[in-house]
């Protein structure tokens, strides 16, 4: 978690300029509300398309009537968002979602409107290296990815322009094969299957699963790349290339602010590069060289005439990057609140002044609610060594020598330990002995002392690990619930995919999840699984 982003969950007050209210404030939403609803919106239009877009995805009635509720009874909007990674990406991707219905659930019953959850895909993103495979832990735990190709790691093509391959069946014969079974397992892989059929429109198949797995919750997905949003956002995209490049002098002006603060930008700015691709097959990059446009790769130039004119009449050939996606996003949406983690928190506290150039009001940020979930299996371990979870964010190694430390013979230990004491002791003088004889050769006795030292700590490290390896049992089990919570040293959350725990617990394992977020709980929360 980056230090921005840590002071927002802990000590509001020092970062407060940078975001419109502390997301604790009743106030704040209120406030938000009101600018929200001040502002016309194309309801009906935008109604039309969420509509279709979801009936497409198989949601739920309770969706259908949160976006009537958008439409006609003027509801305001919770909104979380991610790239539509496979079989639905990591865990985080999960509780973003998880956290926006409960907090849009918890402001309607607060009783000042009507709040709906709202997840934005952001499937004009072309990073496909982030969104083409799943991690999991296979049925002798072992860390296992499966990777789903996808064009080069190169290409700038749109997930929006991108379809499922015929491989995309081998990776639901992967997750069969690695995954133990259970009465939840042929159901579950049955439904991802309908889901990920080859063929299918990668966003396409995102949404479908996104909507069978909130189908009860009244989650309302977004395309954003349909042509129809872009109709319906396009003046941010005009006023960008209008202002060549709107928001680049507010967003520079927060960074030197950051920065003045003690804190680091999250997105590098660049003075005339426009926040937008131009994307009429892959995304390209545009710049304003003080006379027209570039596009870049393959360079073409276009006057600010000819990239208006295109921006007024063909919106869909362009897409928002990552500091005017939020823009593009609050443009169509009445959005009140914005679910993020760590690093969208801290990338938001460059836009306060972005929003007001374009003439929309900032949403109050919340934190996506951060979990581990810790197996019964897993919890036994750590009771059996006395260890808590974070002992094992830097992984196994060093319980394991802790462990093999305790298992060194205690008259073994201190014999090392005289030894090293002896050669810092008797080799001073030593070394006095030799610069007197010759004073050349001091700095060579220093060197010799440090290698003396460090053959004597080598020598401690083997004997600790022997000490370890004696018992097997202690290391394979530290082991294993290292995998589990901090896979390649990385947070479970962050790694690992949903359908591996759907597989084991079946789909009553969403509703789990939903019960352990607490709203009024703002640090991260180990929730253990019992059965």
């Amino acid at each position: 978690m980056t230090r921005l982003a840590d002071d927002y969950l802990r000590d509001f007050g020092k970062v407060s300029d940078f975001f419109e209210g502390d997301f604790r404030d009743e106030a704040a939403y209120a406030r938000q509300t009101a600018r929200v609803l001040a502002r016309p919106l194309p309801r009906p239009e935008l109604a039309g398309v969420l509509r279709e877009q979801n009936e497409g995805y198989g949601c739920g009635p309770r969706t259908l009537q949160n976006i009537e509720a958008v439409e006609k009874e003027r509801a305001c909007a919770v909104v979380t968002g991610q790239q539509a990674g496979l079989f639905s990406g990591p865990l985080y991707t999960i509780y973003k979602a998880l956290t926006a219905v409960r907090l849009a659930d918890r402001l309607t019953r607060k009783g000042t409107g009507k709040f709906v959850p709202v997840f934005w895909i952001a499937s004009d993103d072309h990073d496909l290296a982030e969104v083409d495979h799943v991690v999991l832990l296979d049925k002798d735990n072992r860390i296992e990815e499966i990777r789903c190709p996808m064009p080069s790691a190169d290409s700038k093509i749109p997930l929006s322009r991108l379809s499922l391959p015929p491989e995309v069946s081998d990776c639901l014969r992967q997750l069969a094969e690695l995954t133990p079974e259970s009465e939840f397992k042929a159901d579950v892989l049955a439904a991802l299957g309908e889901a990920y059929r080859p063929g299918r429109g990668w966003v396409e198949a995102f949404g479908r699963w996104m909507a069978l797995l909130f189908a009860s919750r009244g989650l309302i997905l977004v395309d954003a790349a349909d042509p129809r949003l872009k109709e319906l956002g396009g003046g941010v995209f005009y006023h960008e290339i209008a202002q060549e490049s709107a928001a680049t002098p507010p967003a520079l002006t927060a960074s030197r602010r950051l920065a003045e603060a003690g804190y680091e930008s999250q997105i590098r700015l660049h003075e005339g590069t426009l926040h937008l691709f131009y994307a009429e097959r892959e995304r390209r990059s545009i710049r304003w060289d003080g006379r027209a446009f570039e596009i870049k790769d393959p360079p073409e130039t276009r006057s600010k005439d000819d990239l208006l004119g295109l921006a007024k009449d063909k919106p869909f050939l362009f897409s928002p990057n990552v500091l005017l996606r939020p823009l593009y996003q609050d443009a169509i949406l009445p959005t009140v609140a914005a679910v993020g983690g760590p690093a969208e928190i801290s990338y938001l506290a460059q836009m306060k002044d972005v929003y007001g150039s374009f003439g929309l009001p900032m949403p109050v940020v919340y934190p996506r609610k951060s979990l581990t979930v810790v197996e019964n299996k897993i919890a036994l371990i750590l009771e059996k060594y006395d260890l808590v979870v974070s002992d094992l964010r830097g992984g196994a190694d060093e319980i394991l020598r802790r462990i093999g430390r305790n298992g060194v013979p205690k008259s073994l230990a201190e014999t090392l330990s005289a030894a090293a004491s002896h050669v810092e002791q008797d080799f001073e003088p030593l070394v006095r002995d030799i610069e007197t004889f010759e004073p050349t050769l001091k700095e060579s006795a220093y060197l010799a002392r440090g290698r003396i030292v460090r053959q004597l700590q080598f020598l401690e490290k083997k004997i600790v690990q022997a000490a370890a390896k004696r018992d097997d049992i202690a290391v394979g089990q530290i082991r294993k619930a290292a995998d589990h919570l901090y896979p390649g040293g990385r947070p479970q959350e962050r790694v690992f995919n949903i359908v591996p725990f759907l597989l084991k617990y079946g789909p009553a394992y969403i509703d789990w999840l939903d019960e352990g977020i607490d709203l009024d709980v703002h640090e991260h929360r180990i929730l253990r699984r019992r059965a």
